[in-house]
């Protein structure tokens, strides 16, 4: 399948989760979504192709990991009021709203950097 046409079925893919998404602006086949608890990550049961996406309402931007484990995808919002940070495999933010905080890890390295670019604009 060529990507403008895998771009329009992820998409259809997306809006059936969001019906607000209008734009698929990046993407990454493989993560691993992890949560920080009790001061130990433990993995969410939640692994497969991570997007980041556009909506047509507030907020503007977020994304979505697509799970292969199971029915819960993870999807969040990119606010104003979420801290990100970068350390080595992995994407780490943080939810002023719940104080929860997460790490995406990332299999593909030269993914990592460009969707941390994307995240951090």
């Amino acid at each position: 399948m060529d990507p403008t046409a895998r771009k329009a079925v992820n998409l259809n893919v997306l809006r059936r989760h969001d019906q607000n998404i209008v734009e698929i602006i990046d993407n990454s086949s493989y993560v691993v979504v992890y949560k920080f608890d009790n001061g130990a990550w433990t993995k969410r049961g939640v692994e497969g192709t991570l997007f980041v996406f556009k909506r047509c309402v507030q907020p503007i931007y977020g994304f979505i990991v697509m799970n292969r484990l199971g029915i819960d995808n993870f999807m969040a919002p990119l606010t104003d009021g979420m801290e990100l940070e970068f350390k080595d495999e992995y994407i780490i933010y943080r939810t002023t709203d719940d104080d929860d905080i997460h790490g995406i890890w990332v299999f593909e390295t030269k993914d990592r950097e460009r969707i941390g670019r994307t995240l951090w604009e």
